[in-house]
């Protein structure tokens, strides 16, 4: 704040005196030195310019400050002159830059927070330093319009989102979901956050993810996932093949039990899905599926398992047959 004050005083006095060579140097080197300088030069010379409109103080229509104005001001005997103007416009103008000098100081350091929502579409945020925000469908982050601290914070309300963080070690970027929090420098990386459960994946980079009982954090490196059960107070390790298959709408299996396959397709098309305890078989589940139907992806287990599946609504049993 300081430095705007006194770059304020050098640029007022280079407008009182024009010809004087230093302060032309001073106020020409802050001018180059960024757009935003050359706008605050601008306008200080605006209000400078207008402050030569104004109304005599003593026409106002305060007697009260008239008279307050004329005794510690005015000499009784002293003649109006053009150096009085030139006075009453100088302190005109600085009240003016002053009170504007204040106002760009609030506003380039004064941050907003911004809440974006989804309801049946994905959509996404791209934060002030590059970072992007990809929102599922029914999801919520909240986010500042700039960062201007040593961290990056933001929060995930509700739902799910993966997140592409701009690299800046000087800068680590925080991510609050609830009591937890996830942080990185530079990575990209999926959060699903539920009212029982929090799932973090790792897609490039490394992820510290900090639940909130828990003293130590967790770190993830690219390919692992998460699961800390908010109930419970637990943490267990998950595959994460899947976690971004609501954006990429591609699902991989990779010898893969027949139940962690149900769990899966359950999440992503969003069914329930009971799987008998009559069924027992160590036979793995290897399959890729992109943009397919859950339709089509149990016609390729019915053919791989010899089990029998039963549809209703949004209910499906899988049996022996």
């Amino acid at each position: 704040m300081q430095d705007n004050l006194n770059h304020q005083n050098i640029i007022l006095n280079h407008l009182n005196d024009p010809e004087n060579e230093t302060l032309i140097q001073q106020v020409s080197e802050f001018r180059a030195q960024s757009e935003e300088n050359e706008l605050y030069f601008k306008q200080i010379e605006r209000i400078w310019e207008a402050s030569a409109n104004l109304k005599p103080l003593f026409e106002l229509n305060s007697s009260a400050s008239v008279h307050k104005l004329n005794s510690r001001l005015i000499s009784p005997a002293l003649p109006k002159t053009k150096y009085n103007y030139l006075w009453l416009r100088t302190a005109a103008a600085i009240v003016l830059v002053s009170a504007l000098s204040v106002w760009i100081y609030s506003e380039k350091f004064s941050v907003q927070e911004l809440v974006k929502e989804t309801t049946n579409q994905v959509d996404s945020v791209l934060l002030s330093d590059g970072s992007k925000i990809i929102l599922a469908k029914n999801s919520a982050v909240k986010f500042p319009d700039r960062f201007n601290g040593k961290t990056r914070e933001i929060s995930l309300l509700s739902g799910e989102a993966f997140f592409k963080i701009h690299r800046d070690p000087k800068h680590p970027f925080h991510v609050a979901i609830g009591h937890s929090k996830v942080s990185v420098l530079g990575t990209s990386f999926n959060i699903n956050y539920s009212k029982i459960k929090i799932n973090v994946s790792v897609k490039t980079g490394k992820v510290s993810f900090l639940p909130n009982s828990v003293s130590r954090p967790s770190i993830l490196i690219a390919g692992q996932a998460i699961s800390y059960n908010l109930k419970e107070n637990t943490v267990e390790k998950l595959d994460g093949a899947n976690a971004n298959a609501w954006l990429t709408r591609e699902l991989h299996f990779v010898d893969m039990p027949l139940n962690k396959v149900c769990e899966e397709l359950s999440a992503y098309y969003g069914v329930k899905i009971v799987l008998q305890e009559t069924i027992h078989t160590a036979k793995k589940f290897n399959a890729n599926f992109k943009e397919s139907s859950l339709e089509e992806v149990l016609t390729v287990l019915n053919e791989t398992y010899k089990i029998q599946i039963n549809k209703s609504d949004s209910l499906i049993t899988i049996k022996s047959k």
